[in-house]
């Protein structure tokens, strides 16, 4: 059975004892996309690799699950637009499984005013649906948009691809632009909010555009280095920086990346939990059984990876303790009995095609935010996708699948706890799109609502950040995370590695790179 039939559930290949009895070449800590990714490609060099994941399910928090009879959720990771070509490529992912249905309109935004305005991957298009809103405002926005292709022509489709191997620092950075000190200026300084309304005045065109500057992220709109947030996620080689669903759930890319590294000779244990990190030796099982292995590479994240580590010198405790992982979101997951009614829609099927944007504003969504650092969760902003539009399969026939992304949340609320909370957070952010779909909660079949201790506590993911950290400047690029820690024999392959947190899969395929040029087997 492949992993894809299995769901990710592929328990102990072998005895553990039997594993304990074998020396590896590595052990990959975690079996989420990225260990999935990095234990593929050191198979692939003929190392002998062996991942352990904890949970009996592979996948990280780009898995697939079933919480409702028949409807298939991707609990945390939802959408696809990241994933390296070289990966998909050279793992062959399509032959495993992988499948991509790309979304158009990308965005589609209601406005209490009754209207409504969709951002489409045709620029001709675009540009009639913005003067349709705002003739005066065409300009601006197609300069907009031309300033982020800007950003991913020259940061991933140059002479180098600057996701692959070691990350550009801050001079390579302002060499690359040096003939346009408005783009570096977007990647490492400013906020989302002076950008947008530097090139659109109407209101609700900043309304659409300013969520992707905040996206995952413990920030407000108008904070420094928001619209870093938007460069990133506008950087996508995979299909030209658009986003789509993966057919079958987001956790089929995990599941090709296992069959994938399976084929190449990797061995994949599920329900096998790493009690510590003994460099040098290997990892100790929480059972007290030593898998031994001269190299590690962990796909926790790395507050998670040091606080397994036996030795580890501290002025890399101090980096990992400085690190910011803390998440704003609340993730709702629906079973629909049917699909919800947006009025402000001009064909009642457009906001199903796209991900909707939730908000009253640029205003209110840094107020939110501001509310959620005093404790108060406050839910204002969201995004909702309707996956079950494109792919009928995740949803029993005449149902489909609803997924609510909202910020702002704290991890702790100043008053209550998410055990006693959790149904009147997730109350109040469906009560934000039910201002703009008002039968959205009579949809409803069931629901799950995540915070950030559930996502902690389900994943493993420190703060409950599905990035494994913001993805603001001050962590991005050349300080964010290498491959190479400070502790002999350790690497990390996961999201808070270069380049950044989402489905990307090359942060794996860099950690693979870095141990076989470490250990190159023409000295083994």
């Amino acid at each position: 059975m492949t992993v894809q039939e299995s769901m990710g559930r592929v328990g102990l290949p072998m005895p553990v004892a039997e594993m304990a009895a074998r020396r590896w070449d590595v052990v990959v800590v975690g079996g989420g996309h990225n260990g999935l990714t990095t234990a593929a490609y050191l198979a692939r060099a003929g190392r002998s690799v062996l991942v352990l994941e904890a949970r009996e399910q592979l996948g990280g928090a780009a898995t697939l699950q079933e919480p409702f009879p028949g409807y298939l959720i991707s609990p945390c990771a939802y959408v696809v637009g990241l994933l390296h070509p070289l990966v998909v490529s050279e793992l062959d992912l399509k032959r495993h499984g992988f499948d991509v249905v790309l979304l158009d309109p990308s965005l589609w935004c209601p406005f209490e005013d009754g209207t409504s305005v969709a951002s489409w991957a045709d620029p001709d298009r675009a540009a009639a649906e913005i003067a349709a809103i705002s003739p005066s405002d065409v300009d601006g926005y197609l300069a907009y948009e031309a300033l982020f292709e800007r950003l991913r022509r020259v940061l991933r489709t140059g002479p180098r691809d600057t996701w692959v191997g070691a990350s550009p620092d801050r001079a390579e950075l302002a060499e690359l632009f040096a003939g346009d000190p408005e783009a570096l200026e977007v990647l490492l300084h400013r906020s989302i909010a002076d950008v947008v309304e530097e090139h659109v005045r109407d209101e609700r065109l900043r309304a659409l555009l300013h969520g992707q500057g905040v996206i995952g992220t413990w920030a407000g709109p108008r904070d420094p280095g928001t619209a870093a947030v938007h460069a990133m996620h506008s950087m996508g080689t995979l299909a030209d920086g658009r986003w789509g669903y993966v057919r079958g759930g987001t956790g089929r890319v995990s599941f090709a990346l296992a069959d994938a590294a399976i084929e190449h000779g990797a061995v994949l244990a599920s329900g096998v939990a790493v009690a510590s990190i003994e460099p040098g030796e290997g990892v100790r099982l929480a059972g007290g059984e030593l898998i031994r292995a001269a190299t590690v590479v962990s796909n926790a994240d790395p507050k998670r990876t040091t606080a397994l580590c036996t030795e580890a010198p501290d002025a890399w405790r101090a980096r990992v303790d400085g690190w910011k992982s803390s998440s704003p979101v609340v993730k709702i997951n629906c079973a629909l009995s049917r699909l919800p009614t947006f009025p402000a829609a001009p064909q009642p099927d457009l906001p199903h095609r796209a991900m909707v944007t939730i908000t009253t504003g640029i205003d209110a969504t840094q107020a939110a935010f501001e509310r959620a650092c005093a404790g108060e969760p406050s839910p204002s902003w969201a995004e909702v996708y309707f996956p079950s539009f494109y792919d009928p399969s995740v949803a029993p026939d005449g149902g489909h699948v609803m997924s609510v992304f909202a910020q702002y949340v704290p991890y702790s609320p100043a008053e209550g706890t998410w055990e006693t909370r959790r149904e009147e957070i997730g109350d109040a952010a469906l009560a934000e799109v039910a201002r703009f779909a008002p039968d959205v909660v009579d949809c409803i079949v069931a629901r799950e609502v995540l915070g950030p201790p559930d996502v902690e506590a389900r994943i493993g993911l420190t703060g409950g950040h599905i990035f494994q950290g913001d993805c603001l400047p001050d962590q991005m690029w050349d300080r964010r995370f290498a491959p190479r820690t400070d502790v002999p024999g350790l690497y990390l392959c996961g999201a808070a590695t270069h380049p950044g947190g989402s489905v990307i899969g090359v942060n794996g395929r860099n950690a693979a790179m870095a141990v076989l040029a470490d250990d190159p087997e023409d000295r083994r």
